[in-house]
Order: C-alpha cells, then structure tokens, then sequence
C-alpha cells in the first residue's frame, strides 16, 4: 500500500511541476487542492492572467466568486477573494496591480465571462466583501469564510 501511495505521489507531484509552467492548469490545480472534497467539486473557469496576476472564477456546492492570485517564486498563490469588484480596473489598480496591468486583466475577464451562463455570474456576484489572504495561511485564511470553504 505505502508503495502505492509513494507512486501516486510521484505521478501528480510530477504532473504539478509540468503544469506550472501553464498557469490555464496549475491555477485551477493548485486551489483544487487547497479547496476541493469528494463531495464538493470545485469548478475553476475562466482564468485570466496578465502579467503575474491572475483572476479566476470559482463555483462550489452552489457557491462562487472570484480570486485574484499572485505568482511568485513559490508558483501562484491567492492573494484575495471577492465578487464583482475584480471586474474593475481601478479597483485592481488601488489594490496595487500597474495601470496596464489592471486594465489588460480586466479586458481579458470580461471576454472570458462574456461566454458564461448568467447563473455561473451569478455565483461570481454571489460572494459578498473581500477576504484578504496571505502567502503565510496559503488559503488556509479562506477556510472560515463561509462562502466557499464549507
């Protein structure tokens, strides 16, 4: 069985080192693993990424909202969790992304979400304030806000 495990291990390690360099599957990866249970899948679309900044759109056990994350030396981490507000440049812009930056994010996620259903914008919109996250929690900070981590 341990060797089983030590396989396992080995083959999705191995599959999360290939996919880093593409963050359309390491993002989703990475908070699939932070955030997804058996009995809770975790639906991550669209995912925007200008620069070192990304936002992407999440739905669970018929909740949702949007996370902008951070790439860093350590791969792409959450740095917060909100709703509509991530659809606005100057927003992003006051949360410290470049001008070009706020505005290239912001373009690219209202293309990606033109082609949703309403009711997956609806989720988006769902999620109420803004929870900061730290590189320290690694999402862990998320997991009391009950509009996702329950």
């Amino acid at each position: 069985m341990k060797k089983i495990i030590a396989i396992v291990a080995g083959v999705l390690l191995a599959s999360m080192a290939s996919a880093d360099d593409d963050p359309q599957q390491a993002i989703p990866a990475r908070l699939k693993v932070m955030f997804e249970r058996p009995d809770k899948p975790l639906d991550i679309a669209p995912v925007v990424v200008q620069a070192d900044w990304a936002i992407v759109g999440w739905r669970q056990d018929g909740r949702g909202g949007r996370a902008l994350m951070k790439k860093s030396h350590h791969g792409w981490s959450i740095y917060l969790c909100s709703g509509d507000s991530l659809k606005d440049a100057r927003t992003l812009e006051t949360i410290g992304l470049s001008a070009d930056d706020a505005a290239g994010l912001a373009a690219k996620l209202k293309d990606a979400e033109a082609g949703l259903d309403s009711s997956a914008l609806a989720l988006f919109s769902s999620f109420e304030g803004t929870v900061m996250m730290n590189e320290a929690s690694n999402g862990a900070g998320h997991a009391g806000h009950e509009g996702h981590a329950q």
